[in-house]
């Protein structure tokens, strides 16, 4: 290659060296825009699952569930910066597969700092003993939530009604009710999170927490008393919107604009059409991650 050659090659690298750091350095300043933190809580499409991440005015994230494989962290890396690789709070709300059978995939691309759990363990399943490798090996602070308890995370505040050992749920005790179950307030947003509960832990938070007295009729209370430990604009329907959960008067006092059902193809009959019948009675507006994708509030 003669001298001008030489020259002219060298400018083609430099110039195209400049194009790359200038493109590289433009992505990086609009993905510092693009996802700059602002509150949102977005409920992913993980098929039949539950996996919502809720991202906070300040920066810090929180994952509730994982869904049923590795599609939550496609999802976080849609709604994450790339070069984000941590998640502040990971909560479980009760180790079936549909809830946290994502998680390990979770613990091996992003660094998480807190795993709050309802400290059930199944050690005789070969996928939580995975999970209880990685989540030994993420070093990261364990919190039991296994009674009710008020945290206030980045400003909101997670009250959490579930599990509570004074609760009387007979053969029902265990699985899908001992969910961890909260009512998430911040600011003027309010979402109750229900994880897989059932009918039979609806009437127990509504015993402790609407009718302490047990002196109201069932006929009574869908009209005349109001439960602000449930009250809540956006409510995540309990087990994909099975009827097994979602009693009438459970939602009553709920009294949800919003009714998220986060669902995918099954063999289950989810959601039920019940359960969609009583949801339009109680005049809350149903958004189905199946039909609607991925859902964003506020």
């Amino acid at each position: 290659m003669g001298e001008p050659d030489y020259r002219r090659a060298k400018i083609i690298l430099t110039i195209a060296t400049l194009v790359i750091v200038t493109a590289l350095i433009l992505l990086f300043v609009y993905s510092k825009q693009f996802f700059a933190p602002s509150f949102k809580v977005i409920f992913f499409n993980v098929g039949q699952g539950d996996s919502t991440l809720i991202r906070f005015a300040n920066g810090e994230k929180m994952l509730v569930d994982c869904g049923p494989d590795k599609i939550a962290v496609g999802k976080l890396g849609e709604y994450l910066p790339f070069y984000d690789r941590t998640i502040d709070y990971l909560l479980i709300t009760h180790p079936d597969l549909d809830h946290y059978g994502g998680c390990v995939d979770v613990l091996k691309r992003y660094n998480v700092k807190n795993i709050i759990t309802n400290g059930d363990t199944k050690p005789d399943d070969s996928y939580y003993q995975i999970w209880d490798k990685y989540n030994h090996a993420e070093n990261a602070n364990e919190i039991l939530v296994n009674n009710p308890t008020t945290t206030i995370i980045s400003g909101a505040s997670l009250n959490f009604l579930s599990p509570d050992t004074d609760f009387n749920l007979g053969t029902a005790s265990g699985g899908n009710n001992n969910s961890i179950v909260f009512l998430f307030k911040y600011n003027t947003t309010t979402i109750l999170f229900t994880g897989d509960m059932e009918t039979v832990l609806e009437k127990e938070i509504i015993n402790k927490y609407c009718l302490p007295s047990g002196e109201i009729s069932r006929r009574e209370t869908s009209s005349t008393i109001t439960c602000e430990n449930l009250d809540a604009d956006y409510l995540k329907i309990g087990h994909h919107g099975s009827d097994s959960s979602s009693d009438e008067e459970f939602l009553n006092f709920v009294s949800p604009k919003f009714a998220i059902i986060s669902v995918g193809k099954n063999s289950f009959g989810h959601p039920s059409l019940r359960t969609i019948r009583k949801l339009e009675r109680v005049g809350a507006v149903v958004w189905r991650t199946d039909e609607k994708d991925d859902i964003i509030v506020p």
